[in-house]
């Protein structure tokens, strides 16, 4: 159990890296359909996520689950279903809390420490979505409400800490306005709550 847990962090991050990358092949067929309309209006991303199932062809995302079932069918033939499911959502929110101690600079030479650290939030969410849809009497979705809610909060506190740098530098807040767009809209595509997010975009760019 500990290797494939520790396995996912490579997993996790590629994950991100190519929704992220879908992601941004939306972001410009969206500005082409919107620049085609000629009354304009506001298109919401959830109406543009419907809209793009006529063409979304990519194969989906995959996560290799089966160490997981065996040690939860193991747990559940000793009796310790209950003890392992603990110490399974304690060894998830280590890894969530390591992604987000990651060191990260907000400087346009090394904006990449920030972006390996979204793609690493989102690979880990997808993961966490993937157990919950498969086995939801062993991961609920309370579960992965209160890790998404505890994420945003260290990545509020992260961009909070660096705010002065950000807002000092306009081609740092651009690009990061852009990667932050992109990440918000790949965590609404996958069914999380992104009130906070948008809240926390309207906070660093639009005061």
């Amino acid at each position: 159990m500990k290797d494939w847990l520790y396995g996912l962090k490579k997993t996790t991050r590629d994950i991100g890296y190519q929704l992220t990358q879908r992601m941004k092949k939306k972001q410009v067929m969206w500005a082409e359909r919107d620049s085609s309309i000629k009354e304009r209006y506001f298109v919401s991303s959830a109406v543009q996520f419907v809209l793009d199932e006529e063409f979304d062809h990519d194969d989906p995302i995959t996560v290799e689950m089966m160490p997981l079932y065996q040690c939860l069918h193991i747990n559940e033939k000793l009796g310790r279903r209950a003890e392992f499911r603990r110490s399974f959502t304690e060894d998830r929110s280590d890894q969530l809390n390591l992604i987000l101690a990651s060191p990260v600079q907000f400087v346009l030479t090394n904006l990449t420490s920030f972006a390996s650290m979204l793609h690493d939030i989102i690979g880990f969410f997808i993961v966490e979505h993937n157990i919950m849809a498969s086995a939801p009497d062993f991961r609920s979705k309370s579960d992965v409400d209160a890790l998404w809610e505890t994420g945003i909060a260290k990545l509020s506190d992260i961009i909070a800490r660096n705010i002065q740098t950000i807002r000092e530098d306009s081609e740092v807040a651009g690009v990061l306005q852009e990667m932050l767009t992109t990440f918000t809209y790949v965590m609404e595509e996958n069914a999380n709550d992104v009130r906070k997010l948008r809240e926390l975009m309207m906070a660093i760019f639009e005061s």
